[in-house]
């Protein structure tokens, strides 16, 4: 029944999440009416990882508007269960839910812009620098690198981590998450100058199942000089050899340097979304 309500794409990316056990077929709740689907929302967690973090809506085929409140809570009562101290839900900007996800203990985390990798490769042009796989360098090199990276940046979750438990914390924490997600050492690069100081790093990661880029950053002298458009760059000769058709991006709404070495590095915007998150 699930099959046929969801078209071939959400089909086969919840297909995706339960072979590499993002999700288990007891995290996938339905809201039926009349024994049609009408709502269907998975919890997602990392591979490995027996704890739902996020919640996400499975668009059905005859399924628009909001979702129901008691589908959400349902989510709720099973990411419990689980042991989740915190749960996180999206929802695309002009689906007005607000109201509902507020009364059920959601407060707005962040507005989030979603990129995806172009169809047009642009040339990948030195600019002085030369990358390097990031495994080269010690585990504490790199929560250096992070930790600079992160310094004055736009993000707001990273604001919030750094304010509750320091920029240390908050470096090592990034690490530790991307770590957590499947990837190839190899896809790990760092950015050196023509000093051969490292000048900034990419840390692309498949978050359930989907090529993304986890992390990039800039270090503060380096900022404005192209690092980033650089490094995002790098990633496009590699995509076909990794076998994936493209790679996406979410930046924080604040985040406009971000946004616009993603736009001038050929990827494009394909939807804007607010972030909830709900502590249990």
């Amino acid at each position: 029944m699930l099959r046929s309500e969801l078209n071939s794409i959400v089909w086969r990316r919840l297909s995706t999440w339960l072979d590499i056990s993002c999700t288990k077929s007891s995290w996938i709740i339905f809201n039926l009416w009349r024994g049609v689907l009408a709502q269907a929302l998975v919890l997602l967690t990392h591979p490995g990882c027996a704890i739902p973090l996020e919640c996400i809506r499975l668009p059905g085929q005859r399924a628009n508007g909001p979702t129901d409140s008691r589908l959400l809570q349902l989510g709720i009562d099973c990411a419990k269960k689980c042991g989740a101290r915190q749960l996180f839900y999206s929802a695309s900007e002009g689906i007005s839910e607000e109201e509902r996800i507020r009364d059920l203990g959601f407060f707005r985390w962040r507005k989030l812009y979603c990129y995806e990798s172009a169809d047009h490769v642009i040339a990948s042009v030195s600019d002085g620098y030369r990358t390097v796989e990031a495994r080269l360098f010690s585990r504490a090199e790199i929560i250096s690198l992070i930790e600079q990276a992160s310094e004055s940046c736009d993000d707001s979750q990273t604001k919030y981590f750094q304010y509750s438990m320091g920029n240390f914390a908050d470096a090592n924490l990034t690490l530790e998450t991307m770590e957590l997600a499947p990837h190839d050492p190899s896809w790990w690069l760092v950015a050196l100058g023509s000093d051969e100081k490292k000048v900034g790093l990419i840390l692309p990661v498949l978050n359930y199942g989907e090529l993304t880029i986890g992390f990039v950053g800039v270090l503060p002298a380096y900022r404005g000089r192209g690092v980033a458009s650089y490094l995002l760059r790098q990633l496009f000769p590699m995509l076909h050899r990794w076998g994936y058709p493209s790679i996406s991006a979410e930046v924080d709404q604040r985040n406009g340097s971000m946004q616009r070495a993603l736009s001038k590095s050929g990827f494009r915007l394909t939807c804007r979304k607010q972030e909830w998150r709900l502590t249990i």
